[in-house]
């Protein structure tokens, strides 16, 4: 395909899953048997990197493994494009200001070929497919779909106040779905009908490279090639630079925190590979640039592993730090939240509602609202092992109940059989 860039990952078996459940695997099964064969297109605006990436690697191949004909497509544009689409997803976030005009024809005009290509492929597929067009940058592709297509929109970004001329703008894609699917139920536009919208949280694997337990042996060579010492104190953030994530929140929280405890170190890892994202190189350089001088504030934009190897040390520095942050302004959900808190960590979050649906306050991690209460906390859980345990028991039962993989296979079988 010329406009889109066709994703295998990697098969896995759903059978896994069963000792998470025996009711949701058995329902899963029930489900699936009678969606057999089913034609399921997942369309997103990148193959790497992100969050729709990281839930699609391991969704396309569950559902193809429970018998469904899953695909994943995902959209290949020029710069200028995502640009505008980040635009457009910081104004559905809250973001003051206005997308122009030229800035609306250049997003819907270069969607025509790739909306073209596609309603060629699934003119030739038989039966009615299912579409799962993933957030903004892919939603007017919606109208390119063959009449007997089935259209969910899967939405990942934090609408509570979303920019109301961005939202005017979406607003006929999102009406013309059959299913618009959410991550909390006050991301739901008031103008959009309850009935056609389902909520669903995201979810992790827990047996990707990234989830699994590993030993300290096998993690100390990357904290070595990062010049991190693990005798120290360490917290970590694990996500993009962007501006909802709040990096420059985080690093005023460690200063703070490290008055306390001077030996303090920070890392912010957010390797940038989603093309989609062109804001996070700017915010990389302006902050590696600002905090240079500090040998104890780790900054990781340029990706320096690759593959297996990146997934391994992600997973090292979620389960080697004393403490994980993930200080969002907005969040849809938060993945790295639960797989810090599948591996036990205490997760200090920020006041989003994304991240306050995964952690309740006191009882499996903290939710802050200051750089200042991040401090505290930070210090308070550093100076309390026994406190962090505690929440990190608690955060990791927490995921096992309600956002492993399973769960979400069944809210989208449950969808596509009433789609189909």
């Amino acid at each position: 395909m010329k406009y889109f860039l066709p994703a295998s990952p990697a098969a896995q078996d759903f059978g896994e899953y069963k000792k998470f459940g025996q009711r949701v695997f058995r329902e899963c099964k029930t489900l699936a048997k009678g969606l057999r064969g089913l034609q399921v297109f997942h369309i997103n605006s990148t193959a790497a990197g992100g969050g729709v990436a990281e839930l699609l690697k391991s969704q396309i191949p569950l559902e193809k493994n429970l018998g469904l004909n899953s695909r994943w497509l995902a959209l290949q544009e020029p710069k200028k494009f995502f640009f505008i689409t980040k635009q457009i997803h910081n104004l559905l976030q809250g973001q003051k200001g206005l997308l122009s005009e030229p800035e609306k024809k250049y997003y819907l005009d270069q969607l025509a070929k790739p909306g073209r290509e596609l309603r060629r492929l699934l003119d030739k597929i038989p039966g009615k497919p299912v579409v799962v067009l993933h957030d903004p940058q892919v939603l007017p592709l919606m109208e390119y779909l063959p009449p007997a297509a089935g259209i969910a929109v899967r939405l990942h970004i934090d609408l509570s106040t979303a920019n109301l001329s961005a939202l005017k703008f979406l607003r006929p894609f999102l009406e013309k779905a059959d299913k618009v699917i959410i991550s909390h139920e006050l991301f739901r536009p008031d103008w959009l009908d309850r009935k056609k919208t389902a909520v669903s949280y995201p979810a992790i694997n827990p047996f990707a490279p990234k989830n699994r337990e590993l030993s300290l042996r096998r993690t100390a060579k990357y904290f070595k090639l990062f010049n991190i010492d693990l005798s120290r104190p360490l917290i970590a953030q694990i996500s993009r630079f962007d501006p909802w994530k709040d990096p420059e929140g985080v690093i005023q929280s460690y200063y703070l925190a490290k008055k306390e405890i001077p030996k303090l170190q920070l890392v912010l890892e957010g390797a940038m590979e989603a093309k989609d994202d062109p804001q996070a190189q700017g915010i990389y350089q302006q902050l590696k640039m600002e905090y240079q001088n500090d040998p104890d504030l780790h900054l990781h934009g340029e990706k320096t592993l690759a593959g297996p190897a990146y997934q391994t040390w992600v997973n090292a520095l979620q389960s080697r730090s004393g403490v994980i942050i993930q200080k969002s302004l907005r969040e849809g959900f938060g993945l790295t939240v639960a797989e810090a808190m599948w591996k036990g960590k205490a997760v200090i979050g920020g006041d989003a509602l994304g991240i306050k649906a995964q952690i309740k306050n006191g009882r499996s991690g903290y939710i802050v609202s200051s750089p200042a209460e991040c401090a505290k906390r930070i210090v308070q859980l550093e100076k309390n092992p026994q406190l962090a345990k505690k929440l990190g028991q608690a955060g990791r039962l927490t995921v096992k109940n309600n956002f492993l993989f399973n769960r979400l296979i069944l809210d989208f079988l449950k969808i596509y059989n009433e789609l189909a």
